[in-house]
């Protein structure tokens, strides 16, 4: 481990005397605070067929440097994206990042927990949901 990560760990070691919860409460908070910096830090941000990927793994990298995350995965779906490569981008090629179009995937792994989280657009509530995918002893 690199003195780095060390210094890290100590300092999330030194958190957790803050924390009047279980485990299992901690890791779905730390999951729920997650996929909840990766929705708000983004929105907005101009988005075109050009940069779609760019910015896919700028939103994965900056949410994995985050500490207990161990993989995101982020798929920009652009509005009216339906049978279309790039969706509605308007005339300019390119259009803002709304929470209808980002579906993610956050891990996050805290003290032998994995918790599993997922952000999608669901249509009939026409909002973008955040849930607990799944929450397992490793």
């Amino acid at each position: 481990m690199t003195k780095e990560k060390d210094e890290m760990f100590e300092k999330m070691e030194k958190a957790d005397k803050y924390f009047n919860c279980t485990d299992r409460e901690r890791v779905a908070f730390e999951l729920g605070i997650k996929l909840g910096a990766l929705f708000h830090q983004f929105i907005g941000t101009p988005v075109s067929s050009h940069n779609m990927e760019i910015l896919e793994k700028a939103i994965e990298n900056t949410t994995e440097s985050q500490a207990y995350v161990r993989s995101a995965e982020v798929e920009i779906k652009p509005s009216g994206s339906e049978g279309e490569e790039h969706g509605n981008m308007g005339p300019f090629d390119y259009t803002t990042l709304t929470g209808d179009m980002i579906e993610a995937e956050v891990v996050i792994e805290y003290r032998g927990l994995k918790a599993v989280g997922h952000m999608e657009y669901i249509d009939e509530m026409d909002y973008p949901l955040m849930y607990v995918k799944e929450i397992k002893k490793l």
